[in-house]
């Protein structure tokens, strides 16, 4: 399939390159003044202070490009022959999905699921899989797509991300308590500005991007904590193997500890069908 205009790679090295400009521009423009960053950076005073920030940095940075260049768990377009169907009837056989999938019932060995079939890939996607438009590829447990980096958040780059809010929400108050401790007092409004005018400049990308990134962290640990999607989430009343259970059920919450260790340390796809098929109630109704 064709790539929309919107992902080509115009759009993805400018949004790349932005992000990277902002956060290295920031605390260059701190050692060009009379702050806490030069002083221990430039001068030598207290160097662990400016050599702890640079690493804090670096791996924020690193764990940004990390989450846009590793695959989010994209599903080959390889078109296999259907499982064989169910003994069931075409109106029950059938369920109506979100836009791009149709449902199906197909027999496994875990028990009876309705599977996606997306209508763009022509395939099966494994349970918690989504047709991304942007990128044109199905996404194994699908986030989101995200336009910060221009790339889809799925199963294998999802911690990626997580880690980059992490760093990247540590990294924006310290960065901002520096800028403020570099302001400069001067007796005129004008010479103030003219001395401080990149200063401000610093704060304000600061505070808008720091309550971006942390209101996304706070919602992203609360996703890691429960095993749950933004996707799933959101559309909760839409996903079939989610509507028809007890609305505050999750059957992929394993619990806190089981959720986080998967969610950072696991680097293989999992099969969902069997997490879903050993906590949740399958009644005829779903399968």
């Amino acid at each position: 399939m064709k790539c929309p205009p919107y992902h080509r790679c115009g759009a993805k090295l400018f949004v790349r390159l932005t992000h990277t400009v902002l956060c290295l521009g920031v605390p260059a423009s701190l050692l060009s003044k009379d702050t806490i960053l030069a002083h221990a950076l430039l001068h030598g005073e207290n160097l662990v202070v400016g050599i702890l920030y640079v690493a804090l940095l670096a791996f924020s940075l690193s764990m940004y490009y990390a989450a846009c260049f590793v695959d989010p768990g994209y599903l080959p377009v390889v078109k296999k022959r259907p499982v064989k169907l169910t003994a069931t009837s075409s109106t029950e056989a059938a369920d109506s999905d979100e836009e791009g999938s149709t449902m199906l019932k197909f027999q496994t060995s875990e028990g009876d699921f309705k599977y996606r079939q997306c209508d763009f890939c022509e395939i099966q996607q494994p349970m918690r899989t989504k047709h991304c438009e942007d990128c044109g590829k199905c996404v194994r447990k699908y986030d989101h797509h995200c336009p910060w980096l221009e790339a889809c958040i799925g199963e294998r780059n999802h911690k990626f991300f997580w880690l980059f809010l992490l760093a990247t929400s540590a990294l924006t108050p310290w960065t901002l308590y520096m800028t403020w401790n570099g302001i400069e007092y001067q007796p005129q409004w004008g010479d103030w500005i003219k001395t401080n005018i990149l200063l401000m400049i610093n704060i304000l990308i600061e505070v808008a991007g720091g309550f971006i990134v942390v209101g996304l962290l706070s919602f992203h640990t609360f996703l890691m904590l429960r095993g749950l999607t933004t996707w799933e989430a959101a559309s909760r009343e839409r996903i079939t193997y989610l509507k028809y259970l007890d609305e505050n059920y999750n059957p992929f919450n394993e619990g806190l500890c089981k959720n986080t260790f998967y969610f950072l340390c696991s680097f293989h796809s999992r099969k969902w069908e069997g997490v879903y098929t050993k906590h949740a109630q399958i009644n005829s109704s779903v399968a």
